[in-house]
């Protein structure tokens, strides 16, 4: 367990954005599906989300963590790399070697300390637990921000985009105003209370369509007029990285539910 490797995203290999997953949580498998696969390599295969006690352990670089993770074998490396072998410009790295991995139930890596409110802290003073995302369990986006992004693309001739570049879990719907939700700190849904704790800066990925794995140029070009910060120009924003709050993580949340904003406060974005 002592090499260390480096996660793979979209960010690397757009192709990755065709594969569809979905999971059946009563026998805990997981489905990997993805069409664009060709000759000699089947188009989707079944993965017990339980990895045998043999299976290989990693150290991965994941940003600014290192965490241990578990091999899910052979098979599913097979079906990834193929996945990825579509790309036409892949990373040195990625030409061989490339493995599907979960988080050890082992390991604990918990959301940065930077931006984590006290009040989401347990009694015991610990942060909440995040495992193999960038750095935080939920992302929330509204469709009013997103319907102004594509009113500014429509009024400059270009395509409109769907909410899926930005892979949300959570989608806000109604008659919020957009981008409104830079302004909550905490909100309500379905007896569940959340923080908002910091804005998703958006890099190239919310350029790839997640359903081809085409890369565009938009939405950064436009984003870039009008949800950059004064601190820092290079970066733009679209979402709120999201914690639940102590007592709230587990709880479950119905689609169509309504969401109450308890808390305001100024926009918090990275320095």
């Amino acid at each position: 367990m002592n090499q260390l490797i480096v996660f793979l995203s979209q960010r690397q290999c757009p192709s990755l954005a065709t594969v569809v997953a979905t999971i059946t949580p009563r026998d805990k498998t997981l489905k990997l599906q993805c069409e664009r696969l060709v000759g000699k390599h089947d188009k989707s295969i079944m993965i017990d989300m339980e990895p045998a006690t043999t299976a290989k352990r990693y150290l991965v670089s994941l940003w600014d963590d290192v965490v241990q993770v578990v091999d899910m074998g052979d098979s599913v490396a097979a079906f990834c790399q193929a996945v990825v072998d579509q790309d036409t410009e892949i990373p040195d790295e990625m030409k061989g070697g490339v493995r599907l991995v979960i988080h050890a139930s082992t390991d604990d890596r918990s959301t940065s300390p930077t931006y984590t409110p006290a009040s989401a802290h347990s009694v015991w003073g610990i942060r909440p637990s995040v495992a193999l995302t960038d750095g935080f369990p939920i992302l929330l986006a509204s469709q009013a921000s997103l319907d102004e992004l594509n009113r500014r693309l429509i009024t400059k001739g270009k395509s409109p985009i769907e909410m899926s570049r930005f892979r949300p879990n959570i989608v806000v719907g109604g008659s919020t105003k957009p981008f409104d939700e830079d302004y909550w700190k905490i909100i309500e849904i379905d007896g569940a209370l959340f923080h908002i704790v910091k804005g998703c800066p958006r890099c190239k990925q919310s350029c790839t369509d997640q359903l081809t794995g085409k890369v565009h140029e938009e939405p950064l070009e436009t984003m870039a007029e009008f949800r950059a910060t004064t601190e820092v120009k290079e970066k733009v924003y679209f979402a709120q990285n999201v914690i639940a709050a102590q007592g709230s993580a587990g709880r479950k949340i119905r689609v169509g539910a309504k969401v109450k904003v308890i808390q305001r406060g100024p926009p918090v974005w990275e320095t």
